[in-house]
């Protein structure tokens, strides 16, 4: 007893529903980049053309939306892991974003003013005694914050700031 054979039309539109299916079961697990599922199906032997019409499905569906995806995955690097904007960027294009959305979103991520904010937080939270004194302690809230994506100004306007900001109740 053998399967029933497909006719050839059957076997052309065959390729696409198994893609469509990986990409579904992809999807299943966590949010991904257009970009992100175009890499895993070709790496799944999958060819352009069949990632591009699965991707294409996928939109009408509604279940990938770049641009969303992109925005919120910033603020959340940037709110709950407390990362700064080059740290974000490189996240993002890991994760096979376009760079143009990715500086997009980074930049409404941080509107002027909240990035100072975002890396004295961040210092506020690693440093809850307060920043240890003399230049070896500068020195150590500023390698914390530049190993988060903060720029540099911004490291150094935040470990100035931060002594100021922390009253004596919360230390």
């Amino acid at each position: 007893m053998g399967r029933p054979r497909k006719s050839e039309g059957e076997a052309e539109s065959a390729p696409p529903r198994r893609a469509l299916s990986a990409a579904f079961r992809m999807l299943s697990r966590r949010a991904l980049s257009e970009g992100e599922i175009r890499f895993r199906l070709e790496a799944k032997g999958f060819t352009e053309a069949q990632a591009a019409d699965v991707l294409i499905r996928l939109r009408e569906l509604g279940l990938v939306d770049d641009q969303a995806l992109c925005a919120d995955l910033a603020r959340t690097y940037r709110d709950i892991r407390r990362q700064g904007p080059r740290r974000i960027a490189g996240a993002l294009c890991l994760r096979r974003f376009p760079r143009d959305l990715v500086d997009q979103s980074v930049r409404a991520a941080f509107r002027p003013g909240e990035e100072l904010a975002a890396a004295a937080s961040a210092l506020g939270k690693k440093f809850r005694d307060g920043i240890p004194e003399g230049r070896a302690g500068a020195a150590k809230a500023f390698r914390f914050l530049s190993g988060r994506g903060f720029s540099p100004q911004i490291c150094r306007q935040a470990i100035r700031v931060l002594p100021g900001d922390i009253e004596e109740g919360e230390r």
